[in-house]
């Protein structure tokens, strides 16, 4: 049965209050937080300058949903994302600096140059799967990893994250009903955005909450505010103690707001400006943290300006690496489709040049 969402307002609360979690977990927590922020404050710059190709979609404004599901998951567990979810890849491990290689389709990107921004993943390191378009066509393949660890009695899990437009689509309903059947240890978990591109959520859906819709196929349902990362952690954390001891499937719908449109050409103008005023002032789940870390002592103004110059430090050290690394070679384009090519396996050649 779903449970009300139990803190969206107000002053920021957690179980325990910090969720069992160490000051150097909270302060990891926070780190992430900031460095999430910033990069999408920064790439979001790049790109209205014209000195990012493609496109961006920003998750700002979810950073709590995304970091604090990811936290929950161990090294040798998977992660099935959008393609805004890259807080919850960086979270489980990708490295920044190769991501903004991908970002400029450089050879060091974890694409080697074959994708820009939208189609990150690193399988056989951090165990972070790529979108799967449509959305939510990585919910099988997580249901498939899911599968496969029962079968091997592994004791690893599966998440899988989109958002709740996926909901109305036949895959969604059909991966959770078989990971039900065969009690998988997936999480399933929903960032409800409050619109679906332009959609709101009374012409997505006619129940009240996704959480509800975890009554039809017999597993639990949980409804958290997504600005609230402790919140967040502690409902993925609990989820995911119950798949990893053969208690199956959980849902949890993380409510949230994003503060931008679908995509970098998106003005969002759909969103009401109070709402969106509301949540910027009273619900960012970054500031929100930040001040109750603060306000417990459990950090110091000085450790914080540290961690802000060390983020701005990293993200230049990161832009440098993608703008040093060369494009790919033109010949390798047919590599790697198969895996008995060694494409992957071997170091990618470096002969294609920085020039654009």
């Amino acid at each position: 049965m779903a449970t009300a969402m139990s803190s969206q307002t107000g002053a920021q609360e957690g179980p325990g209050e910090f969720a069992g979690l160490s000051d150097d977990q909270l302060k990891r927590m926070l780190y992430l937080l900031k460095l999430c922020r910033h990069f999408d404050e920064r790439m979001e710059s790049l790109y209205r300058q014209g000195r990012l190709p493609g496109a961006i979609y920003s998750g700002r404004g979810q950073e709590g949903t995304h970091i604090g599901a990811a936290s929950a998951l161990q090294p040798e567990d998977s992660l099935f994302v959008t393609h805004r979810d890259l807080s919850a890849q960086l979270t489980k491990g990708l490295e920044l600096k190769r991501v903004m290689a991908q970002f400029w389709g450089r050879i060091d990107g974890y694409t080697r140059g074959r994708d820009g921004n939208s189609h990150i993943g690193d399988w056989s390191g951090s165990k972070t799967f790529t979108v799967v378009s449509m959305l939510p066509n990585s919910h099988p393949v997580a249901v498939g990893a899911a599968l496969a660890y029962k079968r091997r009695r592994e004791p690893n899990i599966a998440m899988a994250i989109c958002g709740e437009g996926s909901t109305s689509n036949g895959r969604w309903h059909e991966s959770l009903n078989v990971a039900a059947i065969h009690q998988l240890p997936v999480v399933f978990f929903v960032n409800n955005n409050q619109y679906a591109y332009s959609t709101p959520n009374e012409l997505e859906f006619k129940v009240p909450t996704v959480a509800e819709r975890a009554v039809a196929y017999g597993i639990p349902g949980v409804r958290v505010d997504g600005a609230n990362v402790l919140e967040v952690y502690e409902a993925a954390a609990k989820a995911a103690a119950k798949a990893r001891t053969g208690g199956g499937p959980t849902l949890i719908e993380s409510v949230s707001l994003r503060w931008r449109g679908h995509a970098g050409h998106d003005a969002a103008k759909y969103v009401p400006k109070e709402l969106l005023d509301d949540h910027q002032q009273n619900r960012d789940p970054v500031a929100r943290f930040e001040q109750l870390l603060l306000d417990k002592g459990v950090i110091a103004q000085g450790e914080l300006d540290e961690l802000q110059t060390r983020i701005h430090a990293e993200f230049a050290e990161g832009y440098d690496f993608a703008q040093a690394s060369p494009f790919p070679e033109g010949g390798d384009v047919t590599r790697g489709l198969y895996t008995d090519d060694g494409y992957w396996s071997g170091e990618p050649g470096r002969e294609g040049g920085t020039d654009a």
